[in-house]
C-alpha cells in the first residue's frame, strides 16, 4: 500500500486510473502479468509500481527493456526523476556495446535496456542476471515485428534460467493477448479506458465524419491545408503521418506558411533560437538542415530517420512545449515516443513494400491514431483520414475505424533467423544435443501458438548443419558445441551467414579500402542497401567492371547483373566518398543519403568493422586487424588517414580538420605550437580556445 501512495504522489495522481486500479485487483506483484491497453493509458504506471515492489519489497533486480534506444532513454529519465533519490535506488540505461556483459550493471538496482542489448547480456553470460527477480517487457506486442524473435528468445532463455522469474508485458490493444499471456504463464489485464477520449473520423468533402456526428469546416484547397488550418484555427496541435520520407518534408514545407500566420512574437523569437540549433546540428549544414530550420522557425517540422538524433529531440522537445504547431512524421514516430496531439492526420494508408503499394495493417493505423489527445490538456483527440468519395469514406471506416485487430503471431519461422537464435543457444548452452534442441524451441511462442514442431525441428536440423559447415558448431558423439570461433561470433550478435563472409573474404588477403567496405557492406546487418536509380545502373556495371578485382567477391558471368551486388558496391561507393572526405551535401544528392540514414549506416559500419577486427585476430592475421582498426577511425569521422588524429580533438570533425591541415597544421603537436589567435584564424574562436584546454590538460 506504501508503494502505491508513494507512485500516487510521484505522478501527482489524485487516483489510479481505471485500468490501473483494475490491474492492482487482478494483483500484479510477484506474479507475472500482460497488460493489454490502447496507447496512452498510463501502462507506465503499473511497471512503475511492479518495478518498487520487486526492488523494495522482495529486493531483486528490475530490467526494463524495450525496442528503442529513444524510448529507453525516455523512460531512464522519467524513472530517475521520480524514484532515484526518494527511495535511494540506483538506476542505470545500457543500450550499446553488443560485446560486452557490462559487469557494472551488477551494482544497480533498475536496468534499462533495448530488446538487443538484452539479448547480448545473456550471450556473455552475464552472471548478475542470475539475481533478476522482474523483467518488463514494453511493447510486447513487438514480437510479431523483425526484432520480435530477439525478445522470443531472450524469455525463453530467462525462464530457463530462472523459472520463478517473473514477467510484466506491456501492450497496445491486441486481439490475442490472452495467447502471450498463456505462453507466459501469466494474468492477463484487458482494458479499453484512454484518460482522452478518442474520436476517429473521415474527411471528405469538408466534412468530418466521425459516425455519431458530422462536422463541416472550412474548405481550403485541398483536404491537408483543411483540417490544419481547422486545428490551427482551435489552437491546437496536429501531428500529420507520411507514408515516406521525403513526402514528410514536402508537407512540412508547404504548411509552414499556415503555421508562421498563428505563432505569437515571443514563440517566433523562441523558435528562432531552436532552428539555429537544429541547423548546426552538423559541422557542415545540408539542404536537409536548413530546409528543417526553416520550418521549425515558422513552427512546423518533419520528423523522420533522416534526421540526426540531436535533430529529433529538438523537434520533438518543441512539440511538447506547444512551440510547434504541426510535426510532419514518418510512422516510425508512432512507436513509442511520447508526443500526443490533438489530432492525428493519416493522409494516406497505403505503403511502398516490395510488393508495390499496399494497404498498412489495422494495428499500425491504431498505433498512429493512439497518439490523438494530451492527457491533461484535452478532453477528446482525434484522429482523421482522408477519403475521395463517399464510398471510400464507408470503406475506411469498415475496415480501419471498426477494423478488426490483426493477431500477434511470432516471426521466429525463418530460416536465417533460426540459424542466428540457434547458435546463440548452442554458445550459451540452452542447447547441447538434438532433444534439449527440441525442448529449447518447443518453449518458444512460435511453438506455443501451434507450430507444426516437425517442420520447426526439420528446419533447425537443417540451420545445424550449415552452422556445421560454416565452422561454428562441432558435434562430439551426441554432444554439440560451439567452435572458438562460433562461440565469438554468437558473443559478437553477428548472423552467422555475415560471419562467414566476413572470414572468408578475410582470408583471400586483399588489403584495400574498398575490400574492406565491401566486406561490411555485403552483410545482413547493413541491409537495406543504397538503391541505385535506374538511369545510373549502365555507368556502375561499368565501374564495377573496371574495380571488381579489388572486391572479395567473384564477380563472373551472369552474377554480373545481379542487381543485389549492385546495390552492394554502390554503398560500398558511398562509404568510399565517405571516408574520402565527399561533403555530405554531395553524399545526399548522389544517393540520396539524408544524414540520420547515413549515420545510422556508420555505426552499424563501426560495429561490423570492429567484429572484423576481431574475427581477424582470432585467426591470426595481425595485418587485417591494423587495417580495421583504422578504417574504424576514419568511419567515424568520414576522413583520410592524414586527418584521424587530427580528428581525435574533441570540436574538430571532417571539415575543421582538413582547415587546419591546408594550413600547415597536420599534428597534434603543430596544434599545441599554435597560438589560439592564429587558431581562430582557421576554426571558430570558441572552438580554437577548447581545443587548447584540452592540450593542457592532457
Amino acid at each position: 500500500m506504501e508503494i502505491q501512495i508513494e507512485v500516487l504522489s510521484a505522478n501527482k495522481f489524485v487516483q489510479f486510473n481505471p485500468m490501473q486500479q483494475k490491474a492492482l485487483d487482478a494483483g500484479i506483484f510477484g506474479e507475472s502479468v500482460v497488460v493489454s491497453a490502447p496507447t496512452a493509458s498510463g501502462k507506465t504506471i503499473i511497471a512503475e509500481l511492479c518495478a518498487l515492489n520487486s526492488i523494495l519489497d522482495n529486493k531483486k533486480k528490475v530490467i526494463y527493456t524495450c525496442p528503442l534506444r529513444a524510448l529507453a532513454a525516455e523512460h531512464y529519465s522519467d524513472f530517475k526523476k521520480k524514484y532515484s533519490k526518494q527511495f535511494g535506488i540506483r538506476m542505470a540505461i545500457s543500450t550499446g556495446d553488443f560485446d560486452s556483459s557490462s559487469s557494472y550493471l551488477q551494482n544497480y538496482d533498475l536496468i534499462f535496456t533495448t530488446y538487443e542489448k538484452l539479448q547480448s547480456l545473456l550471450r556473455h553470460k552475464a552472471a548478475w542476471i542470475n539475481s533478476v527477480g522482474l523483467v518488463i517487457i514494453d511493447e510486447i506486442h513487438e514480437l510479431d515485428s523483425d526484432r520480435g524473435p530477439v525478445i522470443e528468445v531472450s524469455i525463453t532463455q530467462l525462464r530457463q534460467i530462472n523459472p520463478a522469474i517473473q514477467f510484466l508485458g506491456l501492450s497496445a490493444t491486441i486481439p490475442n493477448a490472452k495467447e502471450i499471456s498463456g505462453w507466459l504463464s501469466a494474468k492477463l489485464v484487458e482494458s479499453d479506458y484512454r484518460p482522452v477520449k478518442l474520436v476517429e473520423g473521415v474527411l471528405f468533402d469538408g466534412v468530418l465524419d466521425f459516425g455519431a456526428k458530422q462536422n463541416e469546416i472550412e474548405r481550403k484547397k485541398d483536404s491537408l491545408t483543411t483540417i490544419v488550418f481547422d486545428t490551427l484555427k482551435k489552437q491546437k496541435q496536429a501531428l500529420v503521418f507520411a507514408n515516406t520520407r521525403k513526402r514528410s518534408e514536402g508537407m512540412a514545407k508547404n504548411l509552414s506558411a499556415l503555421t508562421e500566420k498563428s505563432l505569437s512574437a515571443a514563440e517566433k523569437g523562441a523558435l528562432e533560437k531552436a532552428s539555429q540549433k537544429i541547423l548546426h546540428a552538423l559541422e557542415s549544414p545540408t539542404e536537409q538542415c536548413e530546409a528543417l530550420s526553416r520550418a521549425v522557425k515558422n513552427g512546423c517540422a518533419f520528423h523522420n530517420a533522416g534526421l540526426m538524433q540531436k535533430q529529433r529531440e529538438i523537434v520533438e522537445g518543441l512539440f511538447r512545449s506547444g512551440l510547434l504547431k504541426i510535426v510532419c512524421s514518418t510512422p516510425t514516430l508512432a512507436a513509442g515516443i511520447n508526443m500526443p496531439a490533438y489530432r492525428v492526420v493519416i493522409p494516406s494508408l497505403y505503403r511502398y513494400t516490395v510488393f508495390g503499394n499496399q494497404r498498412i495493417p489495422v494495428r499500425e493505423y491504431k498505433q498512429m491514431s493512439g497518439r490523438a489527445g494530451r492527457p491533461k490538456y484535452d478532453t477528446e483527440g482525434e484522429s482523421v483520414l482522408f477519403a475521395n468519395s463517399p464510398t471510400e469514406s464507408d470503406e475506411l471506416f469498415e475496415n480501419y475505424i471498426r477494423g478488426d485487430l490483426e493477431p500477434i503471431t511470432s516471426k521466429l519461422g525463418s530460416e536465417h533467423v533460426l540459424r542466428t537464435h540457434l547458435l546463440s543457444a548452442i554458445a550459451t548452452n540452452f542447447v547441447f544435443d538434438l532433444a534439449s534442441m527440441e525442448d529449447f524451441f518447443s518453449k518458444t511462442f512460435f511453438a506455443h501458438q501451434g507450430a507444426d514442431l516437425k517442420g520447426l525441428f526439420g528446419k533447425l536440423s537443417a540451420a545445424l548443419l550449415e552452422l556445421q559447415e560454416m565452422g561454428f558448431v562441432k558435434s562430439t558423439g551426441k554432444r554439440i558445441s560451439a567452435t572458438q570461433i562460433g562461440n565469438r561470433v554468437s558473443e559478437l550478435y553477428l548472423d552467422p551467414k555475415s560471419a562467414f563472409k566476413i572470414i572468408s573474404a578475410l582470408r583471400k588477403n586483399k588489403y584495400f579500402d574498398l575490400s574492406y567496405l565491401f566486406i561490411l557492406s555485403d552483410t545482413l546487418e547493413f541491409s537495406p542497401h543504397f538503391s541505385v536509380p535506374k538511369k545510373s545502373e549502365p555507368a556502375l556495371w561499368e565501374r564495377l567492371s573496371e574495380e571488381k578485382e579489388l572486391l572479395p567477391v567473384s564477380v563472373e558471368g551472369e552474377m554480373h547483373f545481379e542487381p543485389a551486388l549492385l546495390a552492394k558496391y554502390n554503398s560500398t561507393l558511398l562509404l568510399n566518398d565517405w571516408i574520402s572526405e565527399v561533403s555530405e551535401e554531395n553524399l545526399i544528392k548522389e544517393y540520396n543519403a539524408a544524414p540520420g540514414l547515413l549515420h545510422s549506416k556508420l555505426r552499424i559500419c563501426d560495429w561490423l568493422a570492429y567484429c572484423a577486427q576481431e574475427l581477424s585476430n582470432l585467426l591470426s592475421q595481425s595485418s587485417h586487424s591494423a587495417k580495421l582498426g583504422l578504417l574504424r577511425k576514419r568511419l567515424k569521422k568520414g576522413v583520410k588517414s592524414e586527418l584521424v588524429f587530427l580528428t581525435e580533438l574533441k570540436g574538430i570533425g571532417r571539415v575543421r580538420a582538413r582547415r587546419l591541415f591546408r594550413a600547415g597544421i597536420k599534428t597534434i603537436t603543430d596544434v599545441k605550437k599554435t597560438d589560439v589567435e592564429d587558431l581562430a584564424k582557421i576554426i571558430p574562436l570558441q572552438v580554437a580556445k577548447k581545443v587548447k584546454g584540452q592540450l593542457k590538460t592532457a
